[in-house]
């Protein structure tokens, strides 16, 4: 193990990036804390050049982080990491919102190799490469220093066993037949839109159960949500603090109009009640006045999907996942095909995220 891991200085940190820019491949991992804050705080990053050259980079000590957008964004080297959506987007975010190139999920790669595509680090490792990782410190607190020694090799471990799983992951699946789909797979993460900061009056959009709103309900829940995300931001808590999102629908659903008959509901607690009630009344206020046009939102939400056809197309992807020999849910969700078919509703299967994909090789032999 090289002596220079630990990166706590902006020296150090420069250097790390020079030496990281000169590799053609890197093992990332983050761990952070997110549990009373609008947005996660990164504790440490690791990445591994090798099994043996490993570093930590303190993102306590170190406040701007943003250079490593540099590796990142470098097409020449391929980074490495495990269930990579949602490291990528804190790490994106760190780095001013960039949008990561050739990236390399190794669970995701588990699928093509003929294992569980949503298998965990450690039963991977275990698996591939015959080690058994200790788990006891993934309830961390990073943000708290010193590190102990078992945080240390905890974050070194999630690291130094990613580049030989990579190299073991694509020959297995070369195996399979599925190189090419692999490659095309890993391409998901290329996506702008997975890393973009999504807009306060966009927020609705992300939350169950409004495809059922009327036209009306729908204007209140976009000023709802709009108001909750911002003022969670303010306080810099989670969302969640205010009120979760079915608390916010049925708000909705009975629109209260004043103090007094949103205090007489029983799903708003006292508490929330005396913080926030003044300000949610005002804001489905603002809402019934508001002039926006959501029709086509809603016209969308209202494409009907038949239920014979869903059903055929669910059986369709699971004799083809059998006959490739890989999970059903790594060719289609069943969002996936939700939208597969509202997309052949509207006769708009050239924009089809499933048809983009290598999944359109499966997919091109369909008859409904």
């Amino acid at each position: 193990m090289n002596n220079d891991y630990y990166i706590d200085t902006e020296d150090k940190f420069i250097s790390f990036i020079n030496k990281a820019k000169k590799q053609k491949a890197i093992a990332v991992d983050t761990e952070f804390l997110w549990r009373e804050t609008y947005y996660p705080i990164i504790g440490l990053i690791q990445a591994a050049f090798s099994g043996n050259e490993c570093y930590l980079i303190d993102t306590i000590a170190i406040k701007d982080i943003s250079a490593f957008g540099e590796i990142l964004t470098n097409n020449n080297i391929v980074k490495t990491l495990h269930d990579a959506k949602q490291d990528l987007q804190i790490l994106s975010k760190a780095c001013n919102y960039v949008t990561p190139v050739n990236i390399f999920d190794t669970r995701r790669a588990a699928g093509f190799a003929g294992l569980d595509h949503t298998i965990s680090l450690v039963k991977l490792i275990e698996k591939l490469i015959g080690i058994v990782l200790p788990k006891n410190e993934t309830t961390s607190d990073w943000t708290k220093r010193p590190l102990t020694e078992k945080q240390i090799q905890y974050a070194i471990d999630d690291v130094i066993y990613m580049c030989e799983l990579r190299n073991i992951l694509i020959n297995k699946s070369k195996q399979n037949g599925f190189e090419h789909w692999l490659i095309d797979e890993m391409k998901m993460y290329e996506n702008s839109d997975i890393y973009r900061k999504i807009q306060p009056d966009e927020k609705y959009l992300k939350l169950k159960g409004i495809k059922r709103l009327s036209l009306h309900q729908l204007k209140l829940t976009k000023h709802l949500a709009a108001w909750r995300e911002i003022e969670s931001e303010k306080r810099n808590i989670p969302k969640t603090f205010i009120f979760k999102d079915n608390i916010l629908l049925k708000i909705v659903h009975t629109n209260p109009q004043s103090i007094q008959e949103l205090q007489r509901s029983q799903y708003f607690p006292q508490e929330r009640f005396r913080r926030y009630g003044t300000e949610i009344i005002n804001v489905l206020k603002s809402a019934e006045i508001s002039e926006e046009n959501l029709k086509y939102i809603q016209d969308d939400f209202k494409i009907v999907i038949n239920g014979n056809e869903l059903q055929k197309l669910k059986q369709f992807i699971i004799v083809k996942a059998k006959e490739y020999n890989i999970a059903a849910e790594l060719i289609a969700t069943r969002a996936d095909l939700v939208k597969f078919l509202e997309d052949k509703k509207t006769k708009n299967l050239e924009n089809n995220q499933l048809l983009k994909t290598w999944r359109k090789d499966i997919l091109v032999n369909l008859d409904l």
